[in-house]
Order: structure tokens, then C-alpha cells, then sequence
């Protein structure tokens, strides 16, 4: 090989080195500041969100822990969680009226930290009697994971 020949090839032996250090650095940055979630995507997945061995992703805003009053109904350990695109929110529904409520349909309004909202789920609450509490769950096809607060609208009551 001639002199030129080597160092040409020497020149991009250091080049491809480089490279690969820049590439490295880069990755174990994004790494260090939560952007890869391990799935290979490494997108920032968001503040309030802590994704379980299963992939599922828990939404761990503390403002969902609080118990909500919306009328006559008051909502507590609520848990929104996301799998494959679906968000599921399960929760307890207390009737804290003095009468029966009826089968109501409602939406669960979800909030950014700026109080603004970012979607909603439908649902419905079952007959509740004065003082008693029953499971609610209700899902949709969007990812609100990163939601910090919800709100509870009731669309529409069934007289029975």
C-alpha cells in the first residue's frame, strides 16, 4: 500500500471512531434524563408516569390521590392506567346525598397541570344508595397516563 493509502484509511478509522462516540454520548444522555423507557422508543414519557414490568404505564400524579366532590358524588382511590393505547380508570364512587341517585352518565375530564383539558372518557355510575360507595371503572382509546387532574361531569341521570 502506497503512504496516501494508509492514511486515507486511517482517516476514516478515526472518523467511524468518533462517530461512534458521539452516538454513544448522545444515548446514555437521553438514558440519564428519562427519555428511553426501555421499550427502544426512547420517548419522554412525562412526569406523572411510571411504566410497570408488563409495559402498562401508571399514571402517579398525587392530585389523583386526592378524594374529589363533584355533587353528590365523591370519587377516591382513584388509579388511571394505560396499556397498548387505552386508557382505564378505576376508582370508588360514594353517595354522599341524602338520596338515592339513579344511574347517571358521566365523562371523566382529564386536566394538564395548567388546568387545561386535555380529553375525556365516558362512563356510567350504577344506582347508589345514601352512603354507599361502589366501584366505578370506565376506558377509552386514548393515552391520558400523563393527565395531572380530573374532573367529573354528570351528562345525563336515568329516572327509573
Amino acid at each position: 500500500m502506497k503512504k496516501k493509502e494508509k492514511r486515507m484509511i486511517l482517516l476514516l478509522v478515526v472518523i467511524a471512531i468518533v462517530i461512534v462516540a458521539i452516538l454513544l454520548i448522545v444515548r446514555s444522555k437521553n438514558n440519564a434524563n428519562g427519555k428511553n423507557n426501555g421499550n427502544g422508543r426512547g420517548e419522554n414519557l412525562g412526569e406523572f408516569v411510571q411504566v410497570l414490568e408488563d409495559g402498562t404505564m401508571l399514571n402517579t400524579s398525587d392530585k389523583l390521590n386526592d378524594i374529589k366532590t363533584f355533587g353528590i358524588y365523591e370519587l377516591s382511590n382513584i388509579q388511571v392506567t394505560v396499556q397498548d393505547g387505552q386508557t382505564l380508570i378505576l376508582a370508588d364512587v360514594k353517595n354522599i346525598g341524602e338520596e338515592k341517585a339513579d344511574v347517571a352518565f358521566v365523562d371523566i375530564v382529564f386536566q394538564d397541570k395548567k388546568g387545561k383539558e386535555i380529553g375525556s372518557i365516558g362512563g356510567i355510575i350504577g344506582d347508589v344508595e345514601p352512603g354507599q360507595t361502589v366501584p366505578f371503572s370506565a376506558a377509552g382509546e386514548a393515552d391520558f397516563s400523563n393527565a395531572y387532574d380530573l374532573t367529573l361531569k354528570v351528562t345525563e341521570e336515568q329516572q327509573q
